[in-house]
């Protein structure tokens, strides 16, 4: 990783109170990470930015409020009871993709998380700021790759030659993507990948009841919206994009645990319980290709997909919003299984996949395609 830097984020709004935590099987020898998608946002390409002052891909107040939800929620069913309410660094790591509204969202998370962090008093002399760490967007190869790697627009250009892709364009009608494109003001060769913003946009405006734009009929309201899952669920069935977007943070999240094995080894009473990563739906999408159980469709906002691996048994185990999953070396997986999962996506030509260029009658700037789920529209 290269240039990653500290970020002191309060955000401070009425909530209901935390939900104490359950007792659960496990202890503190377990380790736990967990992906979290960001909560709510206004458009990253807006269709009338007069509708949202706050600014394209912006976390909204509903958006606040989802992640401080999932903050209680993943502190009640991934922490053992008891667990500290006040944090310190000895408990947990916290890193966001560098986008305002996944550092707030690890910001937000991290107050329902440790409850107890921002008061003072009954002793404590001042207030903790849990922090979250995110790197500039043009050096965030963890979790940003869509923005710092130039391959994958590249991939996605080579994407569109295939026949599937092609067959894709015929069924919505180039005539019919050129209107939108126009329509939406984008100034770019019509392709799928170009409409994306639109269709992003539209994914907004139904979550918010905002009304169809004139140019818009309910049906191609309905193809795009429909697009955005296809698209999603193909990107993250090429093998390169998957190593693409994996390769760092497999390994990443195979070295913290690796730090927690050392920790225990050493006889240390006091070792990182969890790995908090706040992301983008791209993110998660990935690693569940990665991991051997891939998607049809998009993961709505503030899904937890989780990795617990288990010191006492010597597994890995992974749940999608507290679903148990099947990944390629099954249900619960060896320490091995998982060491050989992470080698597998290794590549020696990473950088260079990265680095790949692609085509100038292709070269567009690609917006970040975050977007909702059918479960929200």
């Amino acid at each position: 990783m290269k240039k990653w830097f500290l970020v002191w984020g309060v955000l401070c709004f009425s909530m209901t109170p935390l939900v104490q935590a359950q007792p659960e099987s496990g202890d503190y020898q377990d380790y736990v990470v967990t992906l979290v998608r960001h909560g709510d946002r206004s458009p990253s390409s807006p269709l009338n930015p007069k509708l949202w002052p706050i600014g394209p891909g912006e976390m909204t107040d509903t958006g606040l409020k989802q992640c401080y939800e999932a903050g209680k929620h993943f502190r009640r069913t991934q922490l053992p009871a008891g667990f500290p309410s006040r944090w310190n660094p000895e408990l947990s790591y916290h890193q966001a993709r560098g986008l305002d509204r996944t550092i707030q969202c690890a910001t937000t998370m991290l107050q329902a998380i440790y409850p107890d962090s921002l008061k003072t008093g009954s002793g404590d002399e001042f207030a903790i700021v849990p922090p979250v760490y995110a790197s500039l967007p043009q050096d965030d190869y963890l979790l940003g790759f869509t923005q710092s790697c130039t391959g994958f627009r590249a991939l996605i250009a080579d994407m569109q030659k295939s026949p599937l892709w092609q067959k894709k364009l015929e069924e919505l009608g180039l005539d019919k993507i050129r209107l939108w494109a126009k329509e939406s003001g984008q100034q770019r060769a019509p392709s799928l990948h170009a409409i994306i913003g639109l269709a992003d946009a539209l994914n907004v405006r139904k979550l918010h009841n905002i009304p169809l734009p004139e140019f818009l009929s309910p049906q191609d309201e309905q193809q795009l919206l429909d697009l955005i899952d296809w698209f999603m669920a193909q990107i993250v069935k090429d093998r390169r994009m998957v190593q693409l977007a994996s390769q760092h943070l497999m390994k990443a999240i195979d070295q913290r645990y690796q730090q927690h094995q050392t920790c225990l080894e050493n006889g240390r009473t006091s070792c990182e319980y969890f790995y908090l990563l706040a992301v983008s739906d791209t993110n998660i999408l990935a690693l569940l290709s990665a991991l051997g159980s891939p998607r049809e469709f998009n993961v709505p906002y503030t899904s937890m997909l989780t990795l617990r691996f288990s010191a006492s048994n010597k597994t890995v185990q992974a749940s999608l919003n507290n679903e148990p999953l099947t990944l390629s070396c099954g249900t619960t997986c060896s320490l091995e299984q998982w060491g050989q999962l992470v080698a597998s996506l290794q590549r020696s030509d990473w950088t260079e996949l990265c680095q790949l260029k692609e085509p100038a009658a292709h070269s567009t700037i690609f917006p970040d395609i975050s977007t909702g789920t059918k479960e929200e529209k």
